[in-house]
């Protein structure tokens, strides 16, 4: 996973559906360590559907399309 990257939300709970439905695909703007007890990987995402960015774990979120 790296910047420029396309990217969806992984199904990983009840509510994924529906949120990968509201949200659509992102583009992940950065990466950076962040959370908290354990610090762990996580991407600033972009959603043009919405027009919000979320900084969400990478652990979270699946490539739909690599950058060159």
């Amino acid at each position: 996973m790296k910047v420029g990257d396309m990217v969806i939300g992984k199904r990983t709970h009840p509510g994924a559906r529906s949120q990968r439905k509201r949200l659509g695909l992102g583009l992940i703007l950065s990466k950076q360590m962040n959370g908290r007890n354990p610090v762990h990987p996580c991407a600033t995402v972009f959603y043009s559907k919405t027009g919000q960015v979320y900084d969400i774990a990478e652990s979270l979120l699946e490539v739909i399309s690599e950058a060159r």
